[in-house]
């Protein structure tokens, strides 16, 4: 990455301001950070974070107690940064990051509210979390999208899509099928077979001037059961909803070719027909913010490590293994 002389001297600026006007901490604070208390809720949210996916962290999964409370005091201290930072470049989220973050929240808690709740953390901590969570993604923008101190430019974002992400229509078929006890199974080698002619005669009519749209139309008709769809797909490389190696597969093909492609455990027919104008725009605006993060994440991770370490951090050790015998 480039030089970050600026922001860092930016930030270092603003934690020894922060640092000076600390206050002293409060009772039953969990953590103190350089004057920002951390009540035990928000700092028990952090330590089930850590407990949960040590590797996340680079720890190894049997870390000790030490270990894991080490890292959840580094997450407060990027939960404090993020929050300073914000604030000293006078930043605010729009009504629609506020409404994301709500919604992200709703989410979160309808399906996991049972074990907030009986871990003791409450929906208006979680709240903050995910108000933290959109502070650090605005902040990501602020440093490298349009505008920003380290702005990418649009061609190199353009071309990263480009590369990463490819569109096509298909018919899918699973290679299993359900067994007479109800349970799923692998297709034989004849069935996997009679599967690819299938899908090689319906090639056969593409080749003979069919759209895929109709395709799928007579597929869906002779196979009620599927699951097929007409509509134009857009998938990033990696992709794991899809076998490995579909991404580059597809990726190859020309615009307006076609190929049947077989996996271990699913058959495609695949049509590369070019996106029109709207839908390439739609999914260009789509995911050009998941291309700048895959592009420079990493960048706004190291900075923000190197800014939050200028923050100081005290424990309450009565709190603290408390909320350790609780993660237990």
């Amino acid at each position: 990455m480039k030089n970050l002389k600026r922001i860092f001297a930016f930030l270092i600026c603003a934690a020894m301001m922060f640092s000076l006007a600390a206050c002293s901490p409060a009772n039953k604070t969990a953590v103190n950070i350089s004057g920002a208390e951390i009540d035990y809720e928000t700092f028990l949210y952090f330590l089930d974070t850590v407990k949960s996916s040590p590797e996340k962290y680079g720890l190894d999964k049997k870390a000790d107690s030490s270990e894991i409370t080490q890292a959840a005091v580094d997450l407060c201290k990027e939960y404090v940064a993020v929050n300073t930072w914000l604030n000293d470049a006078d930043i605010t989220l729009s009504s629609s990051e506020k409404s994301a973050a709500s919604e992200n929240l709703n989410n979160v808690w309808r399906v996991f509210s049972h074990y907030y709740e009986e871990l003791g953390i409450s929906k208006q901590t979680l709240m903050k979390i995910m108000t933290s969570q959109a502070n650090r993604d605005r902040l990501f923008y602020y440093v490298f999208d349009e505008g920003g101190e380290y702005a990418v430019p649009e061609e190199e974002v353009e071309a990263f899509y480009n590369e990463n992400y490819t569109y096509f229509r298909a018919v899918s078929v699973y290679l299993s099928k359900t067994d007479k006890d109800g349970n799923t199974v692998a297709m034989t080698d004849e069935e996997k077979e009679a599967v690819k002619t299938e899908l090689d005669s319906l090639a056969e009519k593409i080749k003979n001037g069919q759209s895929m749209s109709e395709i799928v139309e007579q597929y869906s008709i002779q196979h009620p059961d599927s699951t097929v769809s007409a509509e134009l797909q857009f998938i990033k490389k990696d992709a794991n909803s899809y076998p490995e190696g579909f991404f580059e597969k597809v990726k190859a093909l020309e615009s307006g070719d076609y190929a049947v492609l077989m996996f271990d455990d699913y058959a495609f027919l695949v049509a590369r027909e070019k996106a029109d104008s709207d839908d390439a725009k739609q999914y260009y605006e789509r995911y050009r913010g998941d291309c700048l993060k895959s592009m420079h994440g990493k960048d706004f991770d190291l900075l923000l490590k190197v800014y939050a370490s200028l923050f100081e951090a005290e424990t309450e050790d009565r709190i603290i293994k408390k909320a350790l015998k609780e993660v237990a």
